[in-house]
């Protein structure tokens, strides 16, 4: 859901997106009002199915965009999707193939423009004229996330640059354009007064073509009939040739070791998966070094359901030339000065020879395909006199009270009464309106800003990626052993990618961005295909030694879930090792609680994942780790969310939790002393004595190979590594020359913690990598026998969320990107109020408060909370299914089966909303009120 909008009067809107049509050619203006029925409905109370009826039997009888149709698709699904779907949508007429429907379903791929219907309230209006055009109120808010979400399926199913969705609300409506930037928005327009307006209007959208309205040129629809059609019903088909990774045959070794090119079942699977009878195929340019490739695809693998931000689609990929299957990734990448696209890391990374990444096949930027919402938030600023403290654009004033009275349905709740005192007063230019065609102030007319842009909208550039590798989701993992050995992997490519030429750190370690790929292994004369790790989704990488002074983008980069404790509590610190250290230790402990034996019983899985991943806090208007996964860092031990359970899984794996763990927890004694001393201002932090000896040999003798044991090849490269990279030790000792603290300045303040050398020692040990590929290396080594085999998603797939003590689920889809200053917001799934049931879509702060003080009545208040004023508060319960990324879709058109994964927008549960409960009295009483308090929210 966006939080932020850019605000256009109507003309602004139409004069930028739908061109004025050539001179003489003027729009069919019907003789009475169409809409007058509309209005006679809206004014009755007709309920919502009943406005939009009548709506779409105005625009088709009167033939008010020619060339298009409005149908009414609510009532039905797409096969194979979520229940999830829009009120209505415009189709082109004459497209043999995609007929205009007639049977109620959306038929989400045919869509050209959408439409929302709603019954006519201000409550029920996604946006503002007043003030920000994002006001908070509760039912608003909800409004505006569902047509959030519409715009992110649409996004899903079609191949897009922007979308335009018509807001209709009673007698009134918006037009909005949708993009990944965020949002261009119009002042509402009353289109049954004004209908001659509102019918130009259409009639100018039905005159666009198609990449006027949206659709991107370089992604061609493939229908049948078509011989490329027939081509991708062939290649779908399990070929002799293929590799049953289930089955490995002798032949199939020499095939390997001959260096033939083959096709494995499960990335065959992956092809005929996207193509079930009903998906739309496409053919998509993808810019090469030579010229432009072409690759044929069908649904996505991989889907980013949220309209705003990167929007990464994966799919397996056809080549049109050679036909040969390939993971292509279609995203929409941060477009600022030094960041460099994924394909150019990935080929200078290929270049060095760094192991275990993506093989780069093409890539490149899409031309003139940049969001445009950015250059239009700046463009709007021009229309205030740089007065920050109303809206960017022009707002239609109202000419009393009464007429927003008339729009409200019920009584005024206190935040109504609020907004009604607080309308701004003509502080703005009127709107333009369509009836002054020499009207200034356009958007070809107005200067652009002449300072550097300062939107909060995030910049993207449509960009393509083809690797050569289809990966498996690192959920495939058969044993203890073999996670353990696909992380040693992929900290392998980060160690070489870090001190290599490249001098490189990834930052975004996650578990979409760890996957298998099977290798073919010779050992002597015994050849055998083993599961390797593959680190990929580089696009977020940097330097280590660039010359960059300030932040490359106006957001952190990385996964939240994944993100190391002191990232999550310090937007200002830069990524370092220890950071990405602690990030693979996360997907490590993710991975073994949520699919291995522990002594965890079904529901102490699910709290454990809940609690110590998907939490967070929100102290002082700050998003913050949260309080479990900050606890287990800060003590040093792995245990539950109430501290009463140690969580173990047996020999090797409890040993490298253990002993990591232990490193982790001297280096956050350390960071929180520097920390303390820097506060004080009279120290400079402290560096511990540089050690002595040099790294021990990173492998032991071999032992006997079997079907757990680690690929040989992988002990040959880590040997490599550390004989031909290696770098001196991390320091392990304290320093002799001790900072004192001015105890005059500090008297009130709490005694400094000074490390013990012990701590000094362990914190040293996250400082590079070569301890931590050690312990990885020795755990691979292990004769012991316990290898925890999975024992499938342990998570309870009918799981109601209850929050533990801790703090509040974080959707996996939507992690709490606000606090980074961004336009995403946080999409409010329904939950289920604690005591009375009813449900609700927002949380309330109000109702939270008084359930925390129910709740935790009997229950000790953990002091470890104390330090930020945070209490060990408990959740609501919420209706919904726990999704993760590593999960199949559900609903058939997503899911992370394979490739290269996304780890920063990963995907999650469709909402569906169409109708929000009512709005409590006072509810928004307090919202002013938030910045001061410590609490923890919900997503």
């Amino acid at each position: 859901m966006v939080d932020k909008a850019v605000r256009l009067s109507v003309k602004q809107f139409i004069d930028r997106f739908w061109p004025t049509p050539p001179a003489g050619d003027l729009p069919p203006i019907p003789s009475q009002n169409p809409f007058a029925n509309v209005a006679s409905l809206v004014a009755k109370k007709a309920v919502e199915k009943d406005v939009g009826d009548a709506f779409t039997k105005a625009v088709n009888a009167y033939t008010l965009t020619p060339g298009m149709q409005l149908r009414v698709c609510a009532s039905r699904t797409d096969k194979g999707t979520s229940p999830l779907r829009v009120d209505g949508a415009f189709y082109r007429i004459g497209n043999p193939h995609a007929p205009v429907p007639e049977d109620g379903t959306p038929h989400t791929a045919d869509q050209i423009v959408i439409v929302e219907f709603k019954r006519g309230d201000t409550s029920s209006d996604a946006f503002s004229d007043y003030g920000e055009p994002c006001p908070e109120a509760v039912d608003r808010t909800d409004a505006r996330g569902q047509l959030a979400t519409y715009a992110g399926k649409a996004f899903s199913f079609q191949h897009r640059l922007a979308l335009f969705l018509l807001f209709v609300n009673g007698t009134e409506c918006r037009l909005t354009r949708w993009d990944r930037s965020g949002v261009v928005i119009t002042v509402v327009l009353d289109y049954c007064k004004e209908w001659k307006t509102f019918c130009e209007i259409l009639w100018r959208m039905s005159q666009c073509s198609d990449e006027q309205l949206g659709l991107d040129p370089t992604a061609r629809r493939i229908y049948p009939g078509d011989p490329l059609y027939q081509v991708m019903d062939e290649e779908m088909k399990n070929h002799a040739s293929d590799i049953d990774l289930d089955n490995v045959t002798p032949s199939d070794l020499e095939k390997l070791a001959s260096g033939q090119s083959v096709v494995y079942t499960y990335a065959r699977k992956m092809f005929r998966t996207s193509l079930p009878d009903d998906a739309p195929r496409y053919v998509l340019d993808v810019p090469d070094a030579k010229g432009t490739r072409q690759y044929l695809v069908g649904r996505p693998i991989f889907i980013t359901r949220e309209v705003i931000g990167r929007g990464t689609l994966g799919f397996a990929a056809l080549d049109r030339k050679t036909r040969q299957l390939a993971w292509l990734k279609d995203c929409w990448r941060a477009d600022y000065p030094g960041v460099e696209p994924e394909g150019q890391i990935l080929k200078e990374l290929n270049g060095a020879e760094v192991p275990h990444i993506p093989t780069v096949v093409c890539y490149g930027d899409l031309p003139g395909q940049k969001t445009v919402s950015p250059e239009i938030w700046d463009w709007a600023k021009t229309l205030v006199d740089k007065d920050p403290s109303v809206a960017l654009a022009a707002v239609r004033e109202r000419q009393d009270d009464k007429s927003t009275t008339q729009r409200s349905s019920g009584p005024k709740t206190k935040r109504r009464q609020k907004q009604g005192r607080q309308q701004p007063k003509s502080k703005l230019p009127p709107p333009l309106q369509l009836e002054q065609p020499n009207a200034t102030g356009t958007m070809s007319t107005l200067p652009k800003p002449s300072t550097p842009s300062k939107t909060p909208l995030r910049k993207h550039q449509h960009a393509r990626l083809v690797v050569k590798e289809i990966a498996l989701p690192l959920k495939d993992f058969k044993s203890g052993k073999t996670l353990l050995g696909v992380i040693l992997d992929c900290l392998a490519a980060h160690y070489v990618a870090v001190n290599k030429e490249t001098s490189r750190l990834h930052r975004d370690i996650s578990d979409s961005n760890i996957m298998i790929v099977p290798k073919l292994e010779k050992v002597k004369d015994v050849k055998r295909i083993v599961k390797r790790g593959l680190l990929c989704d580089w696009e977020m990488s940097k330097r280590i030694n660039a010359d960059v002074k300030e932040p490359r983008q106006p957001v952190r980069s990385g996964t939240w879930q994944f993100k190391s404790a002191t990232l999550l509590n310090n937007l200002d610190k830069a990524v370092d090792i220890s950071d990405e250290l602690e990030s693979f230790f996360h997907v490590i402990v993710h991975y073994a609680v949520r699919y291995l034996e522990s002594n965890l019983d079904t529901m102490g899985v699910a709290d454990f994942i809940d609690d110590y991943f998907d939490t967070f806090r929100y102290i002082r208007a700050t998003w913050s780790c949260g309080y479990h996964k900050e606890s287990v860092l800060r003590s040093g031990t792995l245990r539950t969310s109430d501290s009463k359970t140690l969580v173990e899984f047996g020999e090797p794996l409890d040993n490298v939790l253990r002993t990591s763990l232990r490193w982790f927890h001297g280096n956050y004694a350390v960071q929180e002393y520097r920390t303390d001393l820097e506060k004080r201002q009279h120290a400079a932090p402290i560096s511990p004595t540089p050690a002595s000896s040099a790294p021990t040999a990173l492998l032991r003798p071999d032992n006997e190979i079997d079907d757990d044991e680690p690929p040989m090849e992988r002990l040959v490269e880590v040997q490599a590594i550390n004989q031909n990279l290696k770098r001196p030790r991390a320091d392990t000792t304290n320093s002799d020359n001790s900072t004192s603290v001015d105890h005059d300045d500090s008297r009130h303040a709490p005694p400094v913690v000074v490390p013990t050398q012990e701590q000094y020692q362990l914190a040293a040990k996250v400082k590079n990598h070569d301890e931590f590929l050690l312990l990885l290396d020795d755990a691979l080594r292990s004769n012991q026998n316990n290898r925890r085999d999975p024992a499938g998603d342990r998570y309870p797939k009918d799981r109601k969320h209850h929050g533990g003590d801790n703090g509040i689920r974080l959707d996996r889809e939507n992690a709490p990107h606000s606090y980074l200053g961004i336009t995403v917001g946080m999409k409010r799934k329904p939950l289920k109020r604690a005591r009375t049931g009813k449900a609700k879509t927002r949380f309330d702060e109000d109702e939270y408060q008084e359930n925390v003080k129910t709740r935790n009545k009997d229950k000790n208040k953990n002091s470890a909370m104390s330090e930020d004023g945070g209490k060990d508060d408990s959740d609501e319960d919420e209706d919904g299914d726990r999704e993760h990324s590593g999960d199949d879709g559900d609903d058939g058109d997503d899911g992370n089966d394979g490739g290269e994964n996304d780890g920063h927008e990963n995907d999650g549960d469709e909402e569906d909303g169409d109708e929000q409960d009512e709005e409590s009295d006072d509810e928004d009483s307090k919202d002013e009120d938030y910045e001061d308090e410590d609490y923890e929210d919900e997503a």
